[in-house]
């Protein structure tokens, strides 16, 4: 089963998310706060992360650049989601180290489609 942090502060943002991919057979971690976020990920193995922009005490680009510099997840899928759906902020996300980046109001059919994108096994090339 693949892990999932989820990190929002709003709390029904964050339960309605964790509800959808739980139905999708994902584990699912979720946090309100940035810093707890911070806390958890070297503790646990997280396949994709889905971050929250607008946050208290960090926004979602300084928690993506410090979830960044953790060992496990480096490499690990980091999906933004904001209501900023401006270039700038777009542009912040990515030089953070995001993989994705979609704006609300979201669908969560998207959400979990984008999510299985991203956690999708490349394809194995023949030689």
């Amino acid at each position: 089963m693949q892990r999932v942090l989820v990190v929002d502060d709003d709390e029904d943002i964050r339960d309605i998310i964790a509800f959808r991919l739980r139905k999708q057979s994902y584990e699912v971690s979720s946090v309100g706060d940035p810093r707890a976020a911070l806390e958890l990920a070297p503790t646990m193995t997280f396949d994709a992360a889905i971050l929250d922009w607008s946050m208290p005490w960090m926004d979602g680009g300084e928690l993506c650049a410090r979830l960044r510099e953790l060992p496990g997840l480096r490499e690990v899928p980091i999906l933004v989601v904001t209501a900023h759906a401006d270039e700038a902020t777009r542009e912040r996300a990515f030089a953070a180290g995001a993989t994705r980046f979609i704006t609300k109001p979201l669908s969560l059919k998207e959400l979990v489609d984008v999510l299985a994108e991203l956690l999708a096994p490349e394809p194995s090339s023949q030689s």
